[in-house]
């Protein structure tokens, strides 16, 4: 009964948000010039379910609710490829292959998004199988530990620890690409650095989607795209419940303080109406003055990680096609 109470008002929230934008939009016009009704509202209801579902900071229930997750791949996968549950380097995850995949085939180490504090393979399935699909590859997703049970460093431990496990079963590391959104693609430069710290292989290149580089949330555009983003406004504090006492700054919690030098290749997804868009612009100068090899493409008109949740949308078509084009050039056999 409780939890049918819990859905209930946060289905009520999520309507009376799309209530409130759509009697603006009607008056007023769309938030952004480019945005359909589709886009607009997609962004309200999200942000609407994400600040009801995490009052005083608490997501324990909505990962309760994500734990029930299990959808289904695309409709126009379904056929051609499958997704099963699997354990690498001790970390659970899911492994989402094309039907008849070849043994030489790139290979996409998927870290999903959520704050550090949310998120699964599960929640980001159709997104990965899409990628996978486009990039011809396989990907392995794996189902690191959150906050706040589990603290900095957790989810770089056991990202390193899937990482070495997928070479440990004959995946090249010439042929490996790791890519993640938002907390995964901030998870995804951590293991870069930790990989370079420990003397073990680069991968061939890595992608990231909306990275998050700082728990700091020290960024200017977290206030200029309060309104166009669906990521909750509330006041602008640390991420202490993955943190702990941790130093903000440490580059493998805040990446954008990271030392890139001799790490693999990067390329840079940013939506220009995103709350953390500089996240994505101060890493990628950090990155540059070091000497690495990095791309930004922002999409100005698009919010946080627009890939995953606008499937269909030309931003997103022209950014698979970008990541294709990235893991065939860089992932050689």
């Amino acid at each position: 009964m409780a939890r049918m109470r819990y859905l209930i008002r946060v289905l009520l929230t999520v309507l009376v948000a799309l209530g409130r934008q759509a009697f603006h939009r009607l008056f007023r016009g769309p938030l952004v010039p480019s945005w359909s009704w589709s886009v607009e509202l997609r962004m309200v209801a999200l942000r609407a379910f994400l600040v009801a579902t995490a009052a005083g900071g608490d997501r324990t229930r909505r990962r309760v609710l994500e734990a029930s997750i299990d959808p289904a791949l695309p409709r126009s996968l379904r056929n051609v490829m499958v997704c099963e549950p699997a354990s690498v380097g001790g970390i659970p995850g899911e492994w989402v292959r094309r039907n008849h995949a070849r043994q030489d085939d790139p290979t996409i180490f998927y870290l999903h998004g959520g704050a550090y504090l949310a998120g699964s393979p599960a929640t980001h399935r159709r997104f990965i199988a899409r990628l996978t699909w486009v990039a011809r590859a396989t990907a392995f997703a794996p189902h690191y530990r959150l906050a706040p049970q589990h603290k900095f460093p957790a989810a770089v431990d056991d990202a390193e620890a899937a990482y070495l496990g997928l070479l440990d079963m004959g995946v090249d590391p010439s042929r490996l690409i790791v890519a993640g959104d938002s907390a995964g693609g901030g998870l995804t430069c951590a293991l870069l650095l930790r990989l370079r710290r420990d003397g073990h292989p680069q991968p061939a290149g890595a992608v990231l989607f909306s990275p998050y580089t700082d728990l700091e949330h020290t960024a200017a555009s977290i206030k200029m795209n309060a309104a166009t983003d669906y990521l909750p406004a509330g006041p602008v504090m640390a991420n202490t419940f993955y943190l702990g006492d941790a130093d903000p700054k440490h580059p493998e919690a805040s990446p954008m303080y990271g030392d890139y030098a001799d790490v693999a290749p990067m390329l840079v997804f940013a939506g220009g109406r995103e709350m953390i868009l500089d996240d994505s612009i101060r890493l990628v100068e950090k990155a540059q003055r070091d000497g690495a090899d990095v791309t930004l493409r922002v999409e100005d008109d698009m919010f946080h990680v627009w890939p995953v949740l606008l499937p269909n949308h030309e931003a997103t078509l022209r950014t698979l096609t970008a990541v294709a084009e990235f893991v065939q050039a860089n992932a050689k056999a």
